[in-house]
This record gives structure tokens, C-alpha cells and sequence, in this order.
């Protein structure tokens, strides 16, 4: 997906600020936003709705695979959270997640050449899962989000449950 589509998929986000994700976000999830995990995969998370639009959001161990080199970053998972957008065939991870869970460079990582409009597919474990995430679209006024699309869903054979009254999210993985 390009840019510009991911743009107008992504268009009314502007209510969730990057600030959110590491306090209140995080507060409703029970689990600090770019921390630490032990490795392990889930087979059910609870997410959380969050905000007057009624998101679907929930943290996930996220981990670059073995294919990656890093000099900085970690080897063990870490708690991203994720907007879950059924419309969305990829899944995207922000510039920050990137750093912190070990890729500094996404195109190096990616290991090819890239022009201005291309995105790079990189391999992470996402809840144990390998799935090809690309890097949010830096020059997006919602860079800071990462996206759960339908690739996770396909790859792991996971179900989504949203609804409810009150409104509950949560990935139940087989």
C-alpha cells in the first residue's frame, strides 16, 4: 500500500497523540508502551476501545527475527500497541518502535534499495508470528501510530473479537 492510500485510510487518527500511547494508553492495556517482555506468545490478549470512536487498540510482543543485524536496539520483545485496522491488508510500526526494538535503519535492515514512493518489508515475531511489517509513513501526520492489519490475522489464524456493551477487543490466537 502507498503512501497516499495509507494516508486516506488513515485520515480521521488524528485524536490519538503520541503522548497517549506511553500514558493513558498504556494505563488501559496494563502494559507500558515500548518496554521490555519476557519472550512468549499469547493465545489470548485483551485489548482495550479506546476513546469517543471507539478504537480497537491492544499491545503485542514485538521482536526483530534472527535475519535482522542490530547494534543498539534489543533482542528480547517488546510491548508495542496497535491500532487494529481491519482495512489494512499490512501492518506498520512506527519510527520509535523501530529504534527500540532494534531497527535502526529500516532500508539496511530491509536490505535493498528503496525509492521515495517503495516502503521496505522487514521480518519481526509479532506475539511469536513472523509477519513482513512496513515502517509508518515518516511524513504522515500519524506517524507515530503503529497499525495491526489483516497479515497477522492471516499468518497466525488468530480471531478478532470487537463489540460488545461496553465494547471489548481482544486477539485470540489458535
Amino acid at each position: 500500500m502507498n503512501g497516499l492510500r495509507f494516508d486516506a485510510l488513515c485520515a480521521d487518527f488524528e485524536d490519538i497523540q503520541p503522548s497517549d500511547l506511553a500514558g493513558r494508553v498504556s494505563q488501559k492495556l496494563g502494559a507500558r508502551y515500548l518496554e521490555e517482555t519476557l519472550p512468549g506468545c499469547k493465545k489470548l490478549v485483551l485489548g482495550a476501545v479506546w476513546g469517543t470512536n471507539l478504537r480497537p487498540i491492544i499491545s503485542l510482543h514485538v521482536q526483530i527475527t534472527e535475519n535482522i543485524p542490530t547494534i543498539s536496539g534489543t533482542r528480547q520483545p517488546v510491548h508495542v500497541h496497535f491500532l487494529f485496522l481491519e482495512a489494512s491488508p499490512q501492518t506498520y510500526i512506527s519510527e520509535e518502535a523501530l529504534k527500540r526494538i532494534g531497527i535502526e535503519d529500516a532500508v539496511v535492515a530491509g536490505e535493498s534499495l528503496v525509492g521515495p514512493n517503495d516502503h521496505v518489508s522487514l521480518p519481526v515475531r509479532i506475539n511469536g508470528y513472523i509477519v513482513d511489517i512496513a515502517r509508518s509513513p515518516s511524513d504522515s501526520h500519524f506517524a507515530h501510530l503503529n497499525i495491526l492489519g489483516e497479515d497477522l490475522i492471516r499468518v497466525s489464524g488468530a480471531n478478532a473479537y470487537y463489540g460488545g456493551n461496553p465494547p471489548i477487543f481482544e486477539l485470540v490466537f489458535p
